[in-house]
């Protein structure tokens, strides 16, 4: 894995000057770091071209289905998602309730995962990108009657009537409900088209529902269950999407997220538009977001925040961001806990709650890893620092060599935080892991960040004493 690590000045956000690294990982795709000690901020960012080769953008759901009986609901953090799809690159996505369903629009590979929330909506495909706000309508049409459905994939709300397609992997809904099972002709969810299929059975007040493969389960709770109820096996009936505002010949993955921060090159921030409050737009928070350039690439971003080596950003600060990164539309994508960016196994950033956060969805980047040096290699560093006291580390080999740092990516967490550049910043005490992704590697160390050493007091001179001669005999 070789590359040119770049160390520069850079005005960020209008602040004193910082210091950014770029490394390519492979073609088409390469990691930045920047830092701003003044505000204090630090942006982790990689860029992907379209057309690179054997690269491949995909949309990812977190445990690879909507809803499951565990834990997290069938959320898994970016680390554990970025192993299961052995990606290059992994991001998490849009917001999200506890129920593990993502909020807006999700398409995977063409087929409509989650219904839009009238938020901002990054979709792509093959040679393409865009922005946008996308109307979309689902319904249901059965013996001449046609009945709204409400949301896909998701819980279903109170007095609500949703469509639960098999990636859910389980229909949810609180009681009193009813679950109307339909074997379907064809399960190509698209965001666009008519499905049609045949009622099995009726189900009752039962809080979960599993989804067998080639079926579908229409989820009504309160009065809508009335519109169930007179259902009769055998009884044919029909499903139609409409998705307006996206080039979908070219669009077969989406996430939804929000708001808007740049269009047209120009800071566009929409926050009252898309119902987000004061405190999220305008203090400042960890913060995930994606971009286009003119040129077609885009940018992925995160910013670490409450923390004390980074503070995060606003959402204008955000957009400033993206801007400087040459990005003509850019949009806000889910942050606090949640931001997280993963590079071939290493998390870059630091999750604000020490520990990363499961998520629902996020985006993935695929391809040919490079290729992986057995050497043996590790972290030459001290067992303990003192506070106040920075240390830059080195990997060496089996030969006490040192590796280039241009080889190296470097991450931290504990009580310090690492640059690019190898240097460890300590600031708290406690136990810091530090970790290294090179040469196909991740390396990983500890030590310990100890309280400063006092100052020596100044030596003085021992005072002497001169011994009298007597005079007498």
């Amino acid at each position: 894995m070789k590359g040119i690590w770049i160390l520069c000045g850079l005005i960020l956000a209008g602040q004193a000057h910082g210091q950014v690294w770029e490394k390519t990982i492979v073609p088409g795709l390469t990691y930045r770091m920047e830092v701003d000690r003044n505000v204090p901020r630090i942006v982790h960012a990689v860029r992907f071209s379209f057309g690179a080769p054997g690269l491949k953008l995909k949309s990812e759901l977190g445990g690879g289905t909507v809803i499951e009986e565990n834990a997290t609901k069938g959320r898994e953090t970016i680390s554990e998602m970025a192993s299961r799809t052995d990606s290059l690159v992994a991001i998490n996505a849009d917001f999200f309730p506890f129920t593990g369903d993502p909020l807006g629009l999700m398409v995977k590979d063409g087929q409509v995962v989650s219904a839009s929330n009238n938020r901002a909506v990054f979709g792509w495909g093959d040679q393409f990108a865009e922005m946008g706000l996308i109307d979309f309508d689902a319904k249901m049409l059965v013996d001449g009657r046609e009945i709204p459905l409400k949301g896909i994939n998701q819980e279903c709300p109170l007095n609500g009537i949703v469509l639960n397609t098999e990636v859910a992997s389980i229909a949810v809904a609180k009681l009193p409900n009813v679950h109307a099972i339909f074997k379907m002709d064809s399960t190509e969810w698209s965001p666009n088209g008519e499905w049609s299929g045949t009622f099995v059975s009726l189900y009752a007040d039962a809080d979960k529902m599993p989804i067998q493969p080639g079926n579908a389960v229409v989820t009504a709770n309160g009065i809508k269950a009335e519109l169930l109820k007179s259902l009769v096996p055998g009884q044919r009936a029909s499903f139609s999407f409409r998705a307006v505002g996206f080039d979908w010949a070219k669009v077969n993955q989406a996430v939804g997220g929000g708001p808007f921060l740049v269009r047209n090159g120009v800071i566009s921030v929409d926050a009252t538009r898309e119902k987000f409050n004061k405190d999220f737009t305008e203090k400042r928070h960890p913060r995930t977001a994606v971009g286009m350039t003119k040129d077609g690439d885009l940018w992925f971003v995160v910013i670490d925040g409450r923390q004390k080596m980074s503070d995060g950003a606003t959402l204008e600060e955000t957009a400033r961001v993206m801007l400087d990164l040459g990005c003509t539309d850019a949009m806000n994508l889910d942050g606090g806990g949640s931001s997280a960016l993963n590079i071939l196994g290493l998390t870059v950033n630091r999750p604000s709650e020490g520990k990363e956060r499961p998520v629902a969805n996020g985006v993935v980047l695929l391809g040919p890893k490079p290729e992986p040096n057995h050497a043996l290699l590790k972290i030459s560093g001290p067992e303990t620092l003192n506070l106040g006291t920075g240390k830059t580390l080195q990997v060496v080999d089996e030969k006490g060599i040192d590796v280039p740092n241009s080889d190296v990516v470097w991450s931290a967490s504990g009580g310090a935080w690492i640059d690019q550049g190898g240097l460890v910043r300590p600031f708290e005490k406690g136990k810091v892991e530090v970790a290294a992704m090179v040469r196909g590697q991740v390396l990983r160390t500890t030590f310990v960040i100890e309280e400063a050493l006092p100052p020596a007091k100044p030596r003085t001179p021992a005072k002497t004493s001169r011994s009298k001669k007597g005079r007498g005999g």
